[in-house]
């Protein structure tokens, strides 16, 4: 498909997919606000929930979100509660390691690159943090986070978009197996497939709105001045960024859809080719001097 079409369909798939999400949204933060009410005394125990529940919880988000918009394309059946669990296994282990495989290595390559060509204090300051084992301290290490540049974090969105373009139609191919009746795909199928277009969707929804973004609040400012950022500002980009997840959500759902179309009609033409070549061949010539001999 055109990546121009592929775009429109994406944004306009995306209007669904929200509807179909957002609920789910609203109940996970009342979940999740539930538990730090549970443990606000309990730092330590906070901490531990919030390192073992986040990954699966921002997996079976996008579990959810991908579902909507494959439901809305009626490439899946309805949703069976008691798959979630394994999906979620199946994605946590493989899929998202490798997504934070190709981020991390896009990240650091960029940062480290980055604060080079700078001459930034950024690293003179952390390797000092580090000698004088200062990094323990949470408010010192916090306060250094802050001096970041904001524009580095654009090498570890490009590496965000990479990684989805590889891996986002294999996440929605283990997404359509929490459903009745699933379909058998391995934990790889589709990985790569629609590359192209899912990479351009990423880059158009992402990138672009980032850079916009740095050149509005100043090339030179650090993670510390977001926190000066105005109320409209913040909560324009927060529903931004919502809308944004929703429609590289439908973009996953329609890349699948489309490799899952792609898929069935090679398979016909390779039954169709095996059933040409076994029809057994009629020598028309033989035939016909046989029926002049009788």
């Amino acid at each position: 498909m055109w990546f121009g079409s592929f775009i429109i369909r994406s944004i306009w798939l995306s209007l669904t997919v929200a509807l179909f999400w957002l609920p789910v949204l609203v109940v996970v933060g009342y979940g999740v606000r539930f538990l730090f009410e549970i443990f606000q005394n309990e730092p330590i125990a906070l901490g531990m929930v919030i390192v073992i529940s986040v990954q699966p919880i921002l997996v079976l988000l996008a579990i959810f979100a991908i579902r909507g918009g494959m439901m809305a394309l009626k490439v899946t059946r309805g949703t069976d509660l008691n798959s979630l669990g394994a999906v979620v296994f199946r994605i946590v282990r493989f899929n998202l390691p490798l997504m934070w495989g190709v981020t991390i290595l896009f990240g650091l390559s960029t940062t480290i690159t980055g604060l080079r060509l700078l001459n930034s204090d950024f690293t003179a300051e952390l390797e000092q943090a580090k000698e004088t084992g200062s990094m323990l301290d949470i408010g010192l290490l916090i306060e250094l986070i802050g001096q970041f540049p904001v524009f580095l974090i654009g090498g570890w969105l490009l590496g965000a978009c990479v990684s989805f373009a590889l891996l986002g139609v294999s996440v929605a191919a283990q997404s359509a197996r929490a459903a009745v009746k699933p379909p058998s795909h391995h934990s790889i199928w589709g990985m790569a497939s629609e590359f192209t277009n899912l990479l351009i969707l990423s880059l158009i929804l992402i990138i672009i709105p980032f850079i916009a973004a740095i050149f509005a609040i100043g090339t030179d400012a650090k993670l510390v001045d977001l926190t000066a950022l105005n109320p409209i500002a913040f909560y324009g980009a927060l529903g931004y960024g919502t809308w944004a997840i929703c429609a590289l959500a439908a973009g996953a759902a329609l890349a699948y859809s489309l490799t899952l179309e792609s898929t069935k009609r090679k398979h016909q033409e390779i039954l169709d080719a095996i059933g040409d070549t076994a029809q057994p061949t009629v020598d028309l010539k033989s035939l016909r001097h046989s029926r002049m001999k009788k």
